[in-house]
């Protein structure tokens, strides 16, 4: 069998500065505590405190957890629809691997909801070909956030919960203390594909305000207060976080060493939901793709990087984080 790696979105934090940050985390004696710090040309000694969290750049990957389908599952999908599975025939290495080898610094999960356990514990594809690894799995059963694809035909994962993929880059994190911020993006799923032949697809939990809530109980279940970069941590005062990081800017490397920060994938009404109540996401464990101009704006998705190339390197200089793609919008 052969396999395809794919990656797919880099994480861009900065364009106007190049530098070549390490996860090694300096040891400043006493006379260079006490002395002011000189931040006219960033050295390897001074870019921890010269340098924020938006002025690197990293990589990063997209369905972070995803695992190749079935080979069986892949010739019976082409045979409903020709080309039916090109689009998922790839795999990622698990996530330690890709934080620890491949120096990934962010990474994407989607989730479904399952608040009753056991939705999306015999998935149609699975239960077409016999794939017993992902039939009535154990994890599968429990009520929680479901890590999946696309439900019934691209459901085999490295993590099947979201709190098992946020184990992972915990105990991991927790293990390398002085890397890199972690920036992982959480994509809400909640569509159904239209079936095809013999494959009905699961109708999906739609999300309202408690279940997208329930993402940060989930966080909070898995990662201490002070292992994540919050919104109010940036905020820190400010009337808005749009003002804060325009005006203060964001954490220094120093400061983010060793955290994550979360951010919500999607732009549609599941970001609104996030947002009412909280519109500078006051309490809030992610950090929302805002615009330009709005309360919450500090992280912008801006998938394009060719077309949308002048406006990103505008809001880069402004201070805003971008996160972008390597290859396709």
């Amino acid at each position: 069998m052969q396999y395809i790696f794919k990656l797919f979105p880099f994480f861009l934090l900065a364009s106007f500065v190049f530098y070549s940050c390490t996860d090694e985390r300096q040891n400043a004696n006493e006379s260079d505590v006490l002395s002011v710090i000189n931040c006219e040309t960033i050295t390897h000694e001074n870019a921890d405190n010269c340098l924020h969290l938006n002025q690197i750049q990293v990589f990063g990957t997209h369905n972070s957890y995803k695992l190749y389908p079935h080979p069986d599952l892949v010739e019976r999908l082409n045979e409903y629809v020709p080309g039916w599975a090109d689009n998922i025939t790839y795999e990622h290495r698990p996530i330690r691997e890709q934080l620890g080898e491949l120096k990934m610094r962010q990474l994407e999960i989607d989730i479904f909801a399952d608040p009753n356990g056991g939705l999306y514990s015999e998935p149609a594809g699975a239960l077409l070909i016999d794939d017993t690894e992902f039939i009535r799995h154990p994890e599968l059963m429990k009520p929680g956030f479901k890590v999946l694809h696309v439900q019934d035909t691209d459901y085999r994962t490295t993590c099947i919960t979201f709190k098992s993929c946020l184990k992972e880059v915990r105990d991991w994190s927790l293990e390398n203390p002085s890397h890199l911020p972690i920036m992982i993006l959480v994509e809400v799923k909640q569509r159904r594909p239209e079936s095809r032949g013999t494959l009905i697809f699961s109708e999906p939990v739609q999300f309202d305000e408690q279940l997208m809530l329930e993402i940060d109980e989930e966080i909070w279940s898995i990662f201490s207060r002070d292992h994540v970069i919050t919104p109010d941590d940036v905020r820190e005062g400010y009337e808005t976080l749009e003002k804060a990081i325009l005006e203060k800017g964001w954490p220094t490397l120093g400061e983010s060493r060793g955290k994550v920060f979360f951010g919500l994938d999607n732009t549609d009404s599941s970001r609104d939901i996030y947002l009412s109540g909280a519109p500078v996401l006051e309490g809030r464990a992610l950090f929302v793709s805002s615009p330009p101009g709005e309360p919450s704006a500090a992280f912008i998705k801006m998938n394009d990087a060719i077309g949308a190339f002048d406006r990103i390197q505008e809001n880069v200089a402004a201070g805003y984080v971008i996160r972008s793609r390597s290859d396709t919008p």
